[in-house]
């Protein structure tokens, strides 16, 4: 039985021509490959004449701590009027520059404009807590003099 070797069998210019278009094909897909840029990076897109980028981003600058005040009074009386109830009153350290301009107490620390708020929200709790059987319910300042409290 004769043997035959299929790498040798059948016409020799057929199996050149196999070999040219096997050739021709791989370079064709290299070919489209690089074409494609296959693996390589990706280079942006060119920014067409007269357009520019736009700039970077500058940060905002810090916003200012937020200021928070306190009312004076020379009476107790004055400053639950005020504020609804003699705990939110803190007495004045004796020999102080403000006890000796007079002061004997602190109201509560409250945010700068937001007075009447805190005033309002600390008298309702003064009678939910049953620390008043009643609260003044228009706005009131009482106080001698205010200060800046500083952290």
């Amino acid at each position: 039985m004769p043997v035959h070797n299929a790498r040798f069998s059948g016409d020799a210019s057929r199996d050149i021509g196999m070999n040219r278009v096997c050739s021709c094909a791989c370079l064709g897909i290299a070919w489209m490959a690089a074409l494609a840029g296959c693996g390589g990076k990706e280079t942006p897109p060119p920014v067409a004449a007269g357009k520019t980028q736009p700039p970077a981003v500058i940060p905002a600058p810090p916003k200012a701590p937020p200021s928070f005040f306190r009312d004076h009074y020379a009476k107790l009386e004055d400053c639950v009027y005020d504020w609804g109830y003699a705990q939110k009153c803190i007495a004045v350290p004796p020999g102080s520059p403000a006890h000796q301009a007079g002061a004997n107490f602190f109201g509560p620390t409250y945010a700068r404009n937001y007075r009447e708020e805190t005033q309002a929200q600390l008298r309702r709790e003064a009678l939910a807590g049953g620390y008043a059987q009643s609260v003044a319910s228009d706005e009131s300042d009482r106080s001698m003099v205010k200060s800046e409290v500083r952290p």
